[in-house]
């Protein structure tokens, strides 16, 4: 498996996933169960008849994504949210981002009960000798690219969070990047909630230096708000036609709800 940002995850921010899979068969349901049994999946639940696998995890989703996939089933994330056992009213975001240095990528958002906000995304195509970081910035404005996104977003000016001891709402922090240039993370923000955010840019931020503190705009997408668990029963796309099945094949896209 490549390598993972994941900390010790407390079960009040387990997420469950849910993915249409092509599933045809029991053996092919097997199959699906014993490749998420050896990630250390045991909440799983398969219908063949629906189409669909859900599970409970603190993986990134790219991860089960690629498991599933690993048995030869297409398998398009189709819902995200909080667990069984904290679902409610809590809602979930996604920013698709892409850069004109061939960055892509998707971050999702999903409130966690009394502890924020759960981050986790997939990022291909960053520089793995820089420091990244990922920052939320005030404006939905791609009319000329990151550069129209605006600031850094932060609903208490610079000097109340200093007095108050706060960072900056907007500052995620950085993120890890493999040999390849991939960034895989999942972790929980005490402060983000999915309500604030929505309309915004997330935006990925390059430092070429250690002592660098700037932000050389890399990538970035509008989080918009996402389908959550069992909200989207669609399986066939109304202005195109295509089925989820298409849509996954669609060549460099990142496959997303």
């Amino acid at each position: 498996l490549p390598r993972i940002q994941r900390a010790a995850i407390p079960r009040a921010t387990l997420v469950q996933l849910e993915f249409d899979v092509d599933l045809t068969c029991g053996s092919c349901a097997s199959k699906v169960r014993a490749s998420l049994k050896h990630l250390g999946i045991n909440h799983v639940h398969v219908d063949v008849p629906g189409q669909s696998v859900v599970v409970e995890t603190d993986l990134p989703f790219s991860t089960v994504q690629k498991a599933i996939q690993s048995t030869g089933k297409k398998a398009v994330l189709k819902g995200y949210g909080a667990s069984s056992e904290a679902r409610g009213s809590l809602a979930a975001a996604v920013s698709e981002i892409s850069g004109p240095s061939g960055t892509v990528g998707v971050v999702r958002f999903s409130d966690a009960p009394k502890r924020g906000c759960i981050i986790d995304g997939t990022i291909d195509g960053l520089n793995s000798t820089m420091r990244h970081r990922l920052q939320i910035n005030e404006l939905g404005d791609l009319s000329n690219g990151c550069d129209s996104t605006g600031d850094i977003f932060n609903p208490l000016s610079s000097e109340t969070s200093r007095q108050k001891d706060q960072r900056v709402y907007g500052a995620l922090g950085e993120i890890s990047v493999d040999s390849s240039g991939r960034s895989i993370f999942r972790k929980t923000d005490d402060t983000v909630r999915v309500p604030d955010i929505i309309g915004r840019s997330l935006v990925v931020c390059a430092q070429p230096t250690q002592s660098d503190t700037g932000c050389l705009r890399l990538a970035c997408g509008i989080i918009a708000r996402a389908s959550g668990l069992f909200q989207n029963p669609k399986r066939i796309c109304a202005c195109s036609g295509a089925t989820v099945w298409d849509e996954a094949n669609s060549a460099g896209r990142p496959e997303q709800s």
